[in-house]
Formats: C-alpha cells, sequence, structure tokens
C-alpha cells in the first residue's frame, strides 16, 4: 500500500478528492489531510507518507513553499501539485523544485488516480535502481577515497592536529571552516551478514546527503557510517539533524530488510571539539545496545553525563567500559585494572595501590549512579561504610571480589532504570492531549511547545518512546471518545465530530471507519457498540 496526504484549503476540493477515489480497491491509503501548508508539514513529518497531494495556491505557506521544504527534508515524497489555469509561472516553479505531476484543476478521479499510477511507477523504478548491482558497483572506492575516509575517522576521534586540519582538509577538498559542528553516528543491522544490503543502505543514505553542502559522509566500519554536520547551532540542530535522522531511518527501514540506530552527539564551535561530539553521539549508540533498542537518540536525551576528554585515556577508558559493561565484561575490567597496578603485591606492603584501585572503582560506580539520577547511598551503602575501603584491599582476592561485586551492583541498577528522560515529557504531553483533543487545530506543534520541545525532536522521541505517533495517538483519544459518545446517547454523528474535535464530519466519518472498520451509525447499531466497554481517557 502506498500512503497519500492531501493539502487543499478548499473542502469542496478535498472532499471531492477523498469521496471520489474509491480507495479500498486500489493500493493506495488516504493518511491524512490539512487546509494549507503550515498546518501540513508537522502532520508530514509525524505520517512520512509516500504520495502528496498540494493545492499550489494556499494561504500562510502556500503549496510551492510547501514542496520546496518536502523536498529538502522528505526526499522520497513525490508530490503532486494542483493548480488553476491561470497559475502558469507557480508551474514553471514547481517543474524547478523537482514536483512529479502537476494537475490543472478540476481534477476528475480518473486523472487523480492515472497521477497516483504514474508516481507509483516511479516509486518502484527507484526502488530496483537503487538495488542495482551496477549501480553498486559505481561506489567502489578508489585509494583516495579510501586515505580520505581514514583521515576524517582520525579527525573525529581527536587524533589529527588542529592547526593542519584545515589545510589537510582542502587537500581533500573539503572545507572544514564553519560556525558549529555535530556528529551523528548511523549503525546498521542486519539480519545476516549481507554486504550487498549494507551496500544498499550507504546508498540510500549518500543520495539523502549527496547535495548539502553542510553534510559530510563516510564509513567508520563495515556497519557503522559517520555523518559530520557543519554549520549547525543549539537552534538549529532540531530542524536540521533530527529531520535528516527520521529521513534516514525511514527510508533505509522501507527499503531495506535493515534496522538502524542513529546517536547525535552535541553541537561544537571549533574543529578541536569535534570529538567531543563524536564521544557524545557514541555514548548514544551503546547506550542503544544496553536497551536493545534502534530508535534516534542525541546526547542530551540521555542520563549520562558529557564526554569530558578524548577517548580512550587509562582510568576514564576503564569508567567508560564500567559505564556500558555488561556481566561478562566484569573479569577484563577487573583484569585491566591487575595490569595497571602491576606485580606489585599487598604481601609486599603495597595494599595502598589495590586502595587506589578500588576507591576508582567506587568513585566511578557513584558518579554513574548518580548520572541516572539514582541516590549511591542506598544502591551500594556498603561504599560509605567505614574500613570498607581497607577491607576490600586487603589482599588481590579480596580486591577482585569486591570491585567485580560494586561493578554488579551498578549493572543490576543501571539495566532495572535505565530509559531517556524524555518519559515525564512524554506524559505531560500525553495529558496534554487528554484536555485539547477537542480543539480541531490541536497539531504537534502546539504540543511541542507545551512541553518546550523543538517539533521535531518531539515527533522523534514521542514515536520512540510512546510506541506510536503523535498522529496516531490524537487519533485514537478521539475516536475512543467518539465511542463513548456513539454509545452513551443520541447525539448525531455531526455533533460528535465537533464534539471530539474534527470541524469536518465527513472526514469524521472517513477516519472513524478507517479506523474501526464501520461507520459512527453502523458502530452505534452494532452489537460491538454494545459489548464495547466504557473506555477511560488515555
Amino acid at each position: 500500500m502506498y500512503s497519500v496526504f492531501l493539502v487543499e484549503d478548499e473542502i469542496v476540493t478535498r472532499e471531492g478528492i477523498r469521496n471520489s477515489i474509491p480507495w479500498k480497491t486500489t493500493p493506495y491509503t488516504l493518511v491524512g489531510e490539512a487546509p494549507d501548508g503550515e498546518i501540513a508539514l508537522p502532520a508530514l513529518r509525524d505520517i512520512k507518507p509516500d504520495i502528496l497531494i498540494t493545492d499550489i495556491k494556499m494561504p500562510f505557506m502556500d503549496g510551492l513553499a510547501l514542496a520546496r521544504i518536502i523536498k529538502r527534508d522528505q526526499p522520497w515524497i513525490k508530490i503532486i501539485i494542483l493548480s488553476g489555469h491561470d497559475e502558469f509561472e507557480y508551474a514553471k516553479e514547481a517543474i524547478s523544485i523537482g514536483v512529479e505531476e502537476y494537475l490543472l484543476k478540476p481534477v476528475s478521479a480518473q486523472d487523480m488516480l492515472a497521477s497516483l499510477e504514474k508516481v507509483t511507477r516511479e516509486i518502484e523504478e527507484e526502488k530496483i535502481r537503487l538495488t542495482s548491482m551496477e549501480n553498486l558497483k559505481r561506489r567502489i572506492k578508489s585509494s583516495e577515497d579510501i586515505i580520505r575516509e581514514k583521515w576524517l575517522c582520525d579527525l573525529i576521534t581527536g587524533q589529527i592536529n588542529t592547526i593542519n586540519a584545515i589545510e589537510t582538509a582542502q587537500n581533500f577538498g573539503i572545507d572544514l571552516i564553519a560556525t558549529g559542528y555535530v556528529i551523528m553516528i548511523v549503525e546498521i543491522f542486519t539480519a545476516s551478514e549481507d554486504y550487498t544490503k549494507l551496500a544498499l543502505v550507504k546508498e540510500i543514505i549518500g543520495k539523502m546527503v549527496q547535495d548539502r553542502e553542510d553534510f559530510l559522509l563516510f564509513p567508520q566500519s563495515m556497519e557503522k557510517l559517520i555523518i559530520l554536520g557543519k554549520n549547525i547551532t543549539e537552534d538549529s540542530q532540531d530542524d536540521i539533524i533530527y529531520t535528516l535522522a527520521q529521513g534516514i531511518k525511514f527510508e533505509t527501514e522501507r527499503n531495506t530488510a535493515c534496522d538502524v540506530a542513529i546517536g547525535i552527539g552535541s553541537v561544537v564551535e571549533h574543529i578541536e571539539e569535534i570529538f567531543h561530539s563524536y564521544a557524545d553521539a557514541d555514548k548514544a549508540i551503546r547506550y542503544m545496545r544496553l536497551t536493545g533498542k534502534k530508535n534516534i537518540i542525541g546526547a542530551g536525551d540521555m542520563k549520562w553525563s558529557k564526554a569530558k576528554g578524548p577517548l580512550p585515556v587509562e582510568s576514564d577508558y576503564i569508567t567508560e567500559r564500567i559505564r556500558f559493561a555488561l556481566y561478562t565484561d566484569i573479569p577484563g575490567i577487573i583484569s585491566q585494572y591487575m595490569e595497571i597496578i602491576g606485580e606489585k603485591s599487598v604481601d609486599n606492603g603495597n595494599s595502598s595501590y589495590f586502595a587506589i584501585a578500588y576507591s576508582d572503582i567506587v568513585d566511578s560506580v557513584c558518579s554513574l549512579i548518580d548520572d541516572i539520577q539514582g541516590d549511591p547511598r542506598e544502591v551500594v551503602p556498603e561504599a560509605y561504610a567505614a574500613n570498607h575501603i581497607a577491607e576490600a584491599s586487603s589482599s588481590r582476592s579480596r580486591f577482585s571480589e569486591t570491585a567485580g561485586m560494586m561493578i554488579e551492583r551498578w549493572i543490576d541498577y543501571r539495566d532495572s532504570h535505565i530509559h531517556t528522560k524524555h518519559h515525564v515529557k512524554i506524559r505531560e504531553a500525553k495529558k496534554y492531549i487528554n484536555d485539547e483533543f477537542t480543539r480541531p487545530d490541536l497539531s504537534l506543534n502546539d504540543v511541542a511547545s507545551y512541553v518546550n520541545v523543538s517539533p521535531n525532536h518531539f515527533s522523534t522521541i514521542f514515536s520512540q518512546e510512546a510506541g506510536e505517533t503523535f498522529i496516531e495517538y490524537l487519533t485514537s483519544v478521539r475516536i475512543n471518545k467518539a465511542k463513548q459518545l456513539l454509545i452513551r446517547g443520541n447525539m448525531k454523528s455531526s455533533d460528535i465530530a465537533f464534539e471530539v474535535g474534527y470541524n469536518d464530519p465527513h472526514y469524521f466519518s472517513y477516519i472513524f471507519k478507517k479506523n474501526c472498520g464501520m461507520s459512527p451509525r453502523e458502530f452505534r447499531s452494532s452489537e460491538k457498540a454494545n459489548s464495547f466497554p466504557d473506555p477511560d481517557s488515555r
């Protein structure tokens, strides 16, 4: 099935398209509609349809402005423009933007279906091109490409001298000078070691960033891609970076059998600080490995503290190992400490070495517990007991045993409490939706503003935390309320539509039938209505 979104300010035209096309007998489903581009944009970013049908002249944001943004942020969406006879200049601009189809009003159902079929063929042809082995072979890298990618990997991990970085970058044809930088790590997961699929994912992502001068894409390993964003600020990060991340995840998982996890680093201002952004993005990736999820997570989404220096270095590296450790990693961590201590033995009066090492582990564990808003005195109370360190460092075997138990306590606590810090915001958002769902103009932007998160970022975290998109959740709240009203009284369906937030009764009926498999009238008179439980507001 191909999903279609309709944007049209004239309600008669909107109803005509909605009602004249027999959607159920076609490979298309109407997933949403809006009266102008400004209202449509957040919904389009949330729903991510295959095809957009939009009027060219609308208030607030017209079809051309909407098409321009969509082609930049969600390039997979095919666009069909609706236009009047006297709008030839608009038509020329639409073609320059890359709009696939241009239809003159009034539009018949036959013409609309013909246009839908045409853009559908384009979608399928693109899939074939992406999977073409000839296309993949053309991407075989030269030795110069390999050297360039190695240099970029060294740059983001803090191994390049900043003084020479700009000059060397110019030799590779890279303009490294920018007002701000951010690192995005894309980790690719396949069901098996299918290198063709990995190459296909890289081809898809490469296509999405190839014409964007402020992005550098390069591989760090077979399964990991790095995107270096330039001229990124704290204010622009959510709009630019999270929109790109959503597009990468959607396009990859729609066109391949691969999943991706995307870690987004913090924004930094200077070249010598890029490794900080990389370290934060890497923490987000490792964080997702712990949870088993494959999401989009930024540095600010986690309850980990930010990187304080380049990785790896001595005890900082061991702290990082403890942070993301599994039970099976504990012996290796203890062995690393033993290597640091060396062959010195407490039997020769050198217990201070073990005391220092054990204190380091205790400090790390307590700090890590604090990072995820836990109380170390409750989680590891023995760490605060008198003579605990002296006892734990009294012998080599005692050190190994007690240090291992301390790390186990951290892993137990971490795995039972690990989550992003957005749970509270999502609860607030859901409560706000339940309180305000009767407003016809309630939008993703309104809710994002209420919880003080940018719309793009909110769309990402809501779908990941709630398990459904904002539009899906809002629709389910409205439909459940409509079911209650249909059961409880004799209100007209049109009145119920207004009561639950739809100012178009016909669209309400369409949405109700799409979600429930029957019209509001059929639901009221059916046996399902008699057995439907009185649902609490979600």
